[in-house]
């Protein structure tokens, strides 16, 4: 929230090149109109008199930087409010004297100047406000007619019928000079539109206005109903509801909203001494400092009523005159967020007295996903777009360049997310800087909070640039609780962005079934932001449909509004009985499959979805320049040493068990009347792009998974854009802390990748092995191995066989290791390890098969016939009598198998090995 500049001295600076020599002080904001324009005031001082004062009404316009003085009245005169209409011809506006209102209509086009009429008989100690309704009009038109809305607080609200007219004045020799412009003030007639409202709003944008009145309940038909049953006679009870008047050009004004209020304080009759006034004017409000209420609304259709109050909780007699020193309240909001029926509420408690009494929080669309609340104190960032639920919401303190002392800030519409300081003039920037965000991620130890500001970066902001340097913070504590559920909602948010992109327009339906967060709408978010703790809940509403007008119930029944697309939003078919896929539909199947999962069993071709060489992703749907990260460097081979890998076994999981849940709940029902079967898919081409979506959704699992795996290790200081070797070779040459670090690391983010189920990159298995046979020590290394954690692939194995030493105690090792392996990839590994016990395990199970009646394959001949019968020869010191039980053995295999089964050259060689050790230990 940067400040920019100040709307007086702008004003003062365009007053000079217009030719005003008067000082211009004391301004003041009236009000704001539907193109963005402003309604300002001011005192002029004359120089010359210095006793005289003018009091000024101007109309500045954005766009054309232009300020024009509509009015002047004699002396110092509080105007509080002030509009004009759509042709810049007629003016209202409010004079406040003694804490009394009066409204003043006054025509502006004519050079000479209309009269004020009063639209009041006498001033009211109720707050008076005016709007003109905007029309199109033709400026061609001599005559035409405005409409003007008077609104008095708790009295009522009045449409005034303004008739302006056009009247062609002539000079002395007869000739046509110009035309005279005034207010038929005789047929300045008016309605009631409403009686007794106790809040107000007016929105520029709709040309709709919004009021609370008290509406009585529903009478209940209920059979059990005590006091029907006797015949009691009560009063009707009254309820606050927020209604809505749309106006329309050309057609009668149209109620298109009632909703039912739940507010702390129920309005109540006036009394003697009347209410204290606030005098909000952008956007215009009519309300008394009891009920503080503001409504936004988007063309789009999203639909806020934010609610903020001061209160104190109920406490025990003893404990309230304890604590009556200490004058503390909790501040607390609620939003409700019609196009998707539910409430937001947030709790502060434990506010000191001093600040919330002067605690005022702005309230502003933030983009199209974002609700912004801002005060002093704390910033919010509520996620309510309609790309998905409400969920994901960002707690954050002020800005560091907002002064304390700005109690309240009001956002200008059209202006972009600029908004003025109402005491100063000064203009200031709501939006909310990356670098605060990102300051907020590193200093803030609320998982919710963090797992909100990761979503906001990668699912709306699109700034994938920014997750390197949050995962560096993150990975500045890996062993907090918190790393691994920081590194899924990274791998969740970027997968669905990433899948976002490319999609074709009639697939976007089906995103609102992919993964997207890992944060639960239901769950209460707890945060805590300049030592004052934060709660955040959400509550839903029911029958929100009920509270709007069908688009058949409207006069204009196939006109599209505000209106029409919030009764689309809320009326979705199914809109709340299509659940997103979640990582647990594929981690149940996930562990039986991959306890069967024999990779030197499998080939490339069982498997559905196979790598493209050439394009490095999978699917048509997938191509490097889509995704930011595709050109990541990995500090590994990307190769498997197996016929099939588990990265294409994971894939092929999630690929069909992602295409299955998004047929079933895109599909069309066939069961019913076909009327009955219209739903929002059936009117869209979203199943027919199943396949697609979820081809994207699996690539960019895939993308994103290298890329926090570089990135992880990255924020490990292991760049591998600056190293030479790769793989085991690297490792090797690490030094030992780096090792263990970079463990610790890839430790938490293998945990994040298979629990969420994604894809780990090809040759990782390898190499986190590897890795954790360096930085551990072997004890807790096998743990690892037996409890799964490390995959023994033919590569690593080898690399380890060779570096453990032929010691008794590394051959235990070795033995050890081999025997948590599958028996195919043990006997690989056995005939790669030049050892006495290898040999012999060999041998022995070569034998144990033979005589077991077990198929052999016929034995490869290596032309070691002359080698065995050299080296029988060289071990003169083993006499015949010490090989004669070998031969009696032979004889026995040469009778159960053909000599073409037998591998003569590995028993003679386990023979001689077994002798030697013989040998050794006598």
């Amino acid at each position: 929230m940067l400040r920019q500049e100040n709307l007086a001295a702008n004003f003062c600076g365009l007053l000079a090149t217009q030719g005003y020599k008067e000082k211009a002080n004391e301004w003041r904001i009236l009000g704001q109109e539907q193109d963005g324009s402003l309604l300002t005031s001011w005192i002029f001082e004359f120089l010359d008199e210095t006793d005289k004062r003018e009091t000024c009404v101007g109309h500045f316009h954005a766009t054309k930087k232009q300020l024009r003085v509509l009015w002047t009245l004699p002396g110092c005169v509080e105007i509080i409010q002030a509009s004009i209409n759509s042709s810049i011809t007629l003016l209202s506006y409010v004079v406040k004297t003694a804490q009394r209102y009066e409204a003043f209509i006054v025509e502006v086009r004519s050079s000479e100047g209309g009269t004020p009429t009063p639209l009041s008989a006498e001033p009211s100690p109720r707050q008076i406000m005016t709007q003109f309704l905007w029309r199109v009009e033709s400026a061609t038109r001599t005559c035409w007619q405005d409409k003007l809305l008077v609104l008095t607080h708790e009295d009522s609200i009045k449409q005034y019928s303004c008739t302006v007219k056009q009247s062609s004045t002539t000079t002395q020799t007869g000739s046509a000079e110009g035309s005279a412009w005034h207010l038929d003030t005789s047929i300045l007639t008016h309605e009631t539109l409403a009686r007794n409202f106790s809040w107000a709003q007016w929105d520029a944008e709709c040309q709709a206005l919004y009021y609370i009145h008290l509406k009585p309940k529903a009478v209940s038909l209920s059979l059990l109903d005590e006091g029907e049953q006797i015949g009691e006679q009560t009063a009707p009870t009254l309820s606050p509801t927020l209604s809505a008047f749309q106006f329309n050009e050309k057609q009668p004004t149209e109620t298109v909203l009632n909703i039912p209020l739940n507010l702390p304080k129920l309005p109540t009759k006036s009394s003697e001494e009347p209410p204290s006034y606030d005098d909000d004017v952008v956007p215009l409000r009519v309300h008394d400092s009891s009920l503080n209420l503001i409504i936004l609304a988007d063309s789009s259709g999203m639909f806020f009523v934010c609610h903020y109050y001061l209160y104190q909780p109920m406490q025990p007699q003893h404990a309230q005159e304890s604590s009556r020193q200490q004058q503390d309240v909790h501040f607390a909001y609620s939003v409700s967020l019609l196009h998707h029926g539910c409430v937001v509420h947030c709790v502060m408690p434990g506010v000191p007295w001093q600040k919330a009494r002067l605690l005022r929080p702005t309230f502003a669309l933030q983009g199209s996903h974002h609700l912004l609340v801002s005060s002093a104190f704390f910033v919010h960032l509520l996620d309510v777009g309609l790309q998905h639920e409400p969920t994901c919401h960002i707690v954050c303190p002020a800005v560091n360049s907002r002064s304390p002392d700005v109690t309240h800030l009001v956002p200008l519409r059209k202006w972009g997310a600029l908004a003025y300081d109402v005491a100063t003039l000064d203009l200031v920037s709501l939006n909310v800087p990356k670098s605060h965000l990102i300051e907020t991620f590193r200093s803030d130890n609320s998982l919710d909070n963090r797992i909100s500001i990761i979503h906001y970066f990668l699912i709306h902001s699109t700034d994938m640039d920014v997750l390197a340097e949050l995962l560096s913070s993150i990975l500045e504590r890996p062993l907090s609780l918190d790393t691994v559920a920081l590194l899924k909602e990274a791998l969740i948010a970027g997968s669905y962005a990433a899948a976002v992109r490319g999609l074709p327009e009639d697939a976007k339906p089906l995103l609102r079934l992919l993964p997207l967060t890992t944060a639960l709408a239901t769950r209460p978010i707890q945060a805590r932001v300049a030592d004052i703790n934060v709660g955040i809940s959400h509550e839903s509403l029911h029958n929100t449909s009920m509270m709007l007008l069908s688009p058949q119930q409207r006069l204009s029944p196939y006109r599209t509004d505000i209106w029409t697309r919030l009764w689309e939003l809320l009326n979705e078919s199914a809109k709340q009985e299509q659940p997103r896929f979640t990582a647990e539909q594929v981690t149940e199947k996930l562990i039986f499959s991959l306890a069967c999962y024999q990779p030197e069993a499998l080939s490339p071709c069982t498997t559905p979805m196979t790598p493209d060489t050439g394009s490095g992703g999978f699917g048509d749907y997938s191509s490097g320049s889509a995704f930011p990260f595709s050109n990541e460097v990995l500090p590994f081979i990307e190769q498997e040493g197996c016929t099939a890998s588990k990265q294409e076994h994971v894939i092929s999981v999630y690929l069909r068990e992602l295409s299955v849940h998004l047929v079933k709940h895109s599909s069309k029902p066939h069961s019913g009347f076909r009327w009955l079967k219209e739903t929002f898919f059936e009117r869209s081409q979203a199943p027919a792009h199943v396949h697609a979506v979820a081809s994207q959704f699996v690539s960019a699992q895939l993308e994103l998974s290298r890329a926090l795996c570089s990135l992880v290790c990255r924020a490990a200081g292991l760049d591998a854009r600056l190293e030479t070797l790769r793989g085991f070779q690297l490792i090797d040459q690490m030094p030992s802390n780096q090792q263990h670090s970079l463990f610790l690391i890839l430790e938490r983010y293998c945990l994040a990748v298979e629990t969420m189920a994604f894809p780990l990159p090809e040759g990782f298995s390898s190499f986190f092995t590897y890795l954790g046979y360096r930085a551990l020590d072997y004890d807790m290394f096998l743990q690892y191995v037996e409890n799964h954690v490390f995959e023994l692939q033919v590569d690593v194995m080898k690399s380890i066989v060779y570096d453990i030493e032929d010691s008794p105690l590394g051959t235990e090792r070795k033995l050890s290791l081999l025997s948590a392996l599958p028996k195919q990839r043990a006997q690989r590994l056995l005939k790669c390890w030049p050892h006495p016990d290898s040999l012999m395990i060999r041998g022995r199970e070569h034998a144990a098969n033979i005589l077991s009646g077990q198929h052999q394959e016929p034995p490869q001949r290596r032309g070691s016939g002359n080698v065995s019968q050299s080296r029988m020869q060289a071990r003169s010191d083993l006499t015949a009598e010490t090989l004669s039980p070998l031969n009696s053995f032979l004889d026995l295999l040469t009778a159960k198998a053909s000599l073409n089964e037998l591998d003569y050259n590995l028993l003679i060689e386990t023979t001689l090995s077994s002798m030697e050790l013989l040998t050794v230990h006598d």
